[in-house]
């Protein structure tokens, strides 16, 4: 009988999936309560079975002699995206309720929410059984089987009801484009709510990877570390829910890549294409998050060589900054107007307004308020880690996976280090460019939920997510990838790398998943 020889580090990577499996079967099986055994038994059996492929898909990605990051991007990310796309409740995506609503009440063409004049609330208008999404069995608890009787329910287009959306009323309509178009469609073929839901976030999935492909195609160097970024399971929640963090990350990395192909490709000018490829995206970027607007500052790094004379690069770099930051303050004056309108963030339970005194005390303060920012990183750092690498799923985190973000976090750092082109690429310049856009970024995110989130009283700063710094976890990599170090690892051994560890990974986010709503 012929010996058959299996390397060793595939090995390892089978017995590691297999650990896994025997770890997703445990966390399935020790769940609160399930509500079927035939159900659950299903569940493990699908679990084994999409082990067993994973092994398979595995054994490939080991034995392939070639193998480019956003190819590896179409098999992995598309499969978990599928996964969440099935096994994620509508409405159970971080505030997917919320978007849903607004995503339905712009595709009737209503682009800016109403104002509830008594209530001091923004609202939308939509059909009073659009709400109806997903159905709670007792307070945070969603089971499958619930959510059966809704694809009897049919959209009422006849009774209209005015529904709170306040959270998302300052979020601009243009990051609700892909859900927009897969309501439309969906429309087009069902009446069911349910079901258009669906249509809204497999068009999200299509619009988020499109991007995310494009994106490590195009950019000269750390294709990987873009790689991980579309597998952290965070991520691929705002793929393939219905959310505008997913297009936000997707087009922020589209923004990085194209800026970064223009610095490092021999062959590429910054023309007039050029300037009007990067003066739309960074728009966009700009409109869907106004925290992220300093992003654009990111074409600073572009060298002078790269356009045709000193006035030239000056009015390319002007529109590319000016357009955004334009559109950027526009949607403020917008945002902040219905926000004002409704404002409810009183001082200390007094009727004074308590945004007003917060931003006075910013500014009187600012050395105090960064030492408070400090502070908070220093007692929530963990828990922003673990948010950041996926830890945390699904509405009120429900879904924790701990295991998850120190794998994730590992890949991401592998990849960095194992980046040689990043030794060396940016000069002193372009370095202290990509920190203060990391910087100004970190400070904005706590700055706005300083003033519209957190309460006067607390010491920390309330409402920050891990997830808000995906978009620059790319930039905090390459800088990192800068530092001297060496690994004997090749690109397309650390493409392999991430595939394999995507599946493990994949494999143990599922099985929390189903453990949670069987």
């Amino acid at each position: 009988m012929k010996k058959i020889n299996i390397p060793k580090k595939l090995t390892i990577a089978i017995i590691t999936i297999l650990i896994v499996l025997f770890t997703s079967i445990y966390t399935i099986t020790t769940a609160d309560y399930v509500v079927s055994q035939n159900v659950l038994i299903a569940a493990l059996a699908g679990i084994c079975v999409f082990t067993v492929l994973s092994i398979l898909l595995a054994i490939k990605i080991y034995n392939a002699k070639q193998l480019k990051p956003e190819k590896m991007l179409l098999v992995i990310s598309i499969l978990f995206c599928i996964l969440f796309l099935v096994l994620v409740p509508v409405g159970r995506g971080h505030d997917e309720v919320m978007h849903w609503l607004k995503a339905f009440s712009i595709s009737q063409g209503d682009l800016l929410p109403y104002i509830d004049e008594d209530n001091k609330l923004a609202v939308v208008i939509v059909p009073d059984n659009i709400r109806e999404i997903v159905i709670e069995r007792q307070k945070g608890v969603f089971k499958y089987v619930d959510n059966i009787q809704l694809l009897d329910q049919k959209l009422n287009t006849e009774s209209y009801i005015a529904t709170e959306n306040q959270n998302a009323a300052a979020y601009c309509f243009v990051q609700y484009l892909p859900e927009v178009i897969g309501i439309i469609i969906g429309k087009l073929f069902t009446q069911i709510p349910l079901l258009i839901a669906y249509f809204a976030r497999i068009i999200n999935i299509i619009f988020c990877i499109t991007i995310m492909y494009f994106a490590i195609k195009i950019i000269p160097f750390a294709k990987n570390i873009l790689l991980v970024l579309s597998i952290i399971p965070i991520t691929i929640e705002g793929f393939s829910t219905i959310s505008p963090d997913g297009i936000t990350i997707a087009l922020c990395a589209l923004f990085i890549a194209y800026t970064l192909y223009v610095t490092f490709d021999d062959r590429k000018k910054c023309g007039t294409k050029e300037t009007v490829i990067l003066t739309i995206i960074g728009a966009i970027v700009a409109l869907c998050k106004i925290v992220y607007l300093p992003l654009l500052g990111l074409v600073l790094i572009i060298p002078k060589e790269k356009f045709a004379n000193k006035k030239d690069r000056i009015l390319s770099l002007s529109i590319i900054i000016g357009v955004g930051t334009i559109c950027n303050l526009l949607w403020l004056i917008v945002g902040s107007s219905i926000l004002l309108q409704t404002n409810t963030n009183t001082y200390l339970g007094t009727q004074e307004d308590g945004t007003m005194i917060k931003i006075m005390s910013l500014i009187q303060n600012p050395i105090q308020y960064i030492q408070k920012i400090f502070y908070t990183i220093g007692e929530k750092g963990n828990e922003y880690f673990l948010g950041l690498f996926g830890g945390y799923l699904e509405w009120s985190e429900s879904v924790k996976i701990e295991i998850v973000p120190y794998v994730a976090c590992a890949i991401s750092v592998i990849a960095a280090i194992s980046e040689t082109k990043l030794k060396g690429a940016f000069t002193k310049f372009q370095k202290i460019i990509i920190v203060l856009v990391i910087v100004v970024i970190t400070i904005l995110i706590f700055t706005s939920l300083y003033i519209q989130w957190t309460d006067n009283s607390l010491l920390y700063i309330d409402g920050v997510q891990g997830r808000y710094f995906l978009p620059i976890l790319p930039l905090i990599l390459m800088l990192l990838g800068t530092l001297k170090s060496r690994t004997n690892i090749t690109n397309t051994g650390v493409t392999k790398l991430i595939g394999i560890a995507g599946l493990i990974i994949i494999i143990y986010t599922i099985a929390s998943i189903l453990a949670e709503h069987l």
